[in-house]
This record gives structure tokens, sequence and C-alpha cells, in this order.
């Protein structure tokens, strides 16, 4: 920047000038120091400087209108008139390049703000795949096989952290709450699925919401489980399991063992008295495949111990040696056959 005679400058003046132009638009600390230093040295100037100041900063931050066709070549016209005679056009069409651009960068971050403040971000897992994730507060979340969770990009911007889950996830929310006496709206953590939402502050808890089977097991902490359609709701305390029933209605196990609805996080199923056709809900939930029995009655076969998940390969084999049958595989579909 080249020191000017500034001692001489009106507010057209300063509107015109390409460093005063830079300075109101852009901010940048050098040209802040520029401009304090002229006006330190030209103090007789300060009432015009802020007069151009204040013009030129309402010109940039033009608010995107819906105006008629000829509205823009008609107020341009009318500012040329009022303009001093002796001042050339190619000024006038300077001021219009520097309101339309003004105008269009409003537009752009309008537009970039209603993208970011309306969109969401989705995280997915494939077919036997597990992933690990902090959401932007720093909760923690795993998500297992064939599952996705949903949040706005604006996540802390919120009022409420809320995400959305298809599938299973594990929970480990952030603690942000320092009143205990009262809970402010941003303080509140919301993990909904189609059928269940699950109220917290800061807690660890398992959400399963497979199309067969819908529900909260409360690890620690403190939550509140509410149906979404019928809107019944329970209050779990550590190790409660809440399974929402056909009728919408929940069935809480307060002596449940957290054990087997969390070691999926470990790759493996624990089993204790569990329907073999359990097993096959959790097999086709995590690769994708239907299994066809040859005989209903199988499903209803009850066994203990443990079942690795690591691959669809290590389920199938236990599944088959279990029900001693054979396989017979058809793309997605897995026959089950006596042998």
């Amino acid at each position: 920047m080249q020191a000017k005679n500034y001692q001489n400058y009106t507010v057209e003046s300063f509107i015109e000038d390409e460093d005063f132009i830079r300075y109101v638009k852009y901010q940048r600390p050098v040209d802040n120091l520029f401009w304090e230093e002229v006006m330190a040295l030209h103090p007789e100037k300060q009432t015009d400087f802020k007069n151009a100041e204040n013009q030129l900063g309402v010109i940039l931050s033009a608010q995107p209108l819906a105006m008629p066709a000829n509205f823009t070549d008609s107020l341009w016209n009318d500012i040329e008139n009022t303009l001093q005679k002796n001042k050339r056009r190619s000024k006038v069409i300077r001021l219009r390049n520097i309101w339309l651009s003004g105008a269009a960068a409003c537009l752009a971050f309008f537009g970039y703000g209603s993208w970011y403040f309306y969109s969401d971000i989705t995280i997915s897992t494939k077919f036997g795949e597990q992933k690990v994730l902090l959401l932007p507060d720093g909760s923690k979340v795993r998500l297992n096989a064939n599952s996705s969770i949903s949040y706005a990009r604006a996540f802390n911007w919120n009022d409420i952290r809320k995400v959305s889950v298809d599938g299973e996830a594990y929970f480990e929310v952030k603690h942000i709450n320092q009143n205990p006496t009262e809970v402010k709206a941003g303080e509140r953590f919301i993990a909904e699925s189609k059928a269940l939402s699950v109220e917290v502050l800061g807690t660890t808890f398992n959400l399963k919401a497979r199309p067969n089977l819908n529900q909260v097991t409360l690890i620690e902490g403190k939550v509140n489980v509410k149906a979404v359609g019928s809107g019944a709701n329970k209050v779990l305390k550590p190790s409660d399991l809440a399974v929402l029933n056909a009728n919408k209605t929940f069935e809480v196990d307060q002596k449940a063992t957290v054990a087997p609805q969390v070691a999926w996080t470990e790759h493996k199923l624990l089993m204790s008295q569990t329907r073999v056709g359990d097993i096959i809900s959790e097999f086709e939930n995590l690769y994708g495949y239907k299994i066809i029995l040859p005989d209903t009655a199988m499903a209803n076969k009850r066994i203990d111990g443990t079942i690795s998940t690591a691959s669809e390969e290590s389920m199938l084999f236990v599944i088959k040696n279990i029900l001693n049958v054979n396989v017979r595989q058809q793309g997605k579909t897995i026959y089950l056959e006596k042998r």
C-alpha cells in the first residue's frame, strides 16, 4: 500500500480507493494497522472515513432479495444521477460491480449456510464390518456390522445433541452437564431409531434396532427410553435391558446380564440357553444372508457357549454343526438341509 494525499479525500474518494475497499471487505490486520496510522495522521478525515466505511459496508453486506428484473438497473441509474456531474461513469460502474460482488458473495454464503445447517453426515458399516467413531462433542460410538448412524453436520450448533441409528451401536456419551439440578437443552443427548428414542446426559448404553428386535441395554448412568409409536417410556438403571414388544410396550429385565448384550463389540456371541433362531437372525443381520431351515422347530433349540462373529464362515460352521445339517448356498440364500 502506498501513502496518498488523504488530506484531500472525500467520502467518494475513500469508497473508490482499492486499499480502502480491501480493508472494509476483508478486515485483515495489516490493513487495519495501515488505516489506523492514516487516521492518526489525518484526524480531520475521521468523519468522512467512517461515513465511507459504513456506506461501503452496507454495499458489501447486501442481503439477497427477490427483486424485479429491472430493479438493479433502475437503482444504479438513480445513484448515478445523484452523484456529482463531474464524476466519471467508470467510477459508477466500478461501484456497481462492488455491490454485485457483495451480493453474489452473500448469496454464496447463505447457500453454504443452508447446506451446512440442514444437511446430515451418515456413517455406515458393511456386512461383517465394525467401525469406531468420535462424534463432534467427543462421544464415542462403535457401529456393529450392517448398521448406520446419522447426525447433523452442524451437530455442535444444535440445541440438542441428536443421532439416528439403524442397526446396532454401542455409545459412550460425553457428559457435558455441569449442574445436575438444571439440565440445559444443549446438554441432552438423544439416540433414536425408527422404533426407539433414548435420552441421556452422559452414559454408556447399547442400542439395537434390527427388523426383528428393538432393545436398549444400559451399562452405566441413566437413560429414558421411549417408544416412538406409542410414547410409552421407561427410565433404566445400570444393567437394565428394555425390549420393545410387538404391541409397543416395554419389557424390562432388571436382572439381565450385560455381557451377552455387548459381546458383539469383541466379535462374539455369548449364549445362555439362546434360541438357534436368534443366532440365525444375528447371522442374517451381520452378513446379509437369508437362512432357510428344513424344519422350523429347529429354531427353538437352545444352546450355551460362545460363537465367534469375526467371519461368516465361523458362524455358519457352528450353526451347521449344532443342527447337524448340510449347507447349500444360492446367492445370498443359504439352505440348511437334513443329513
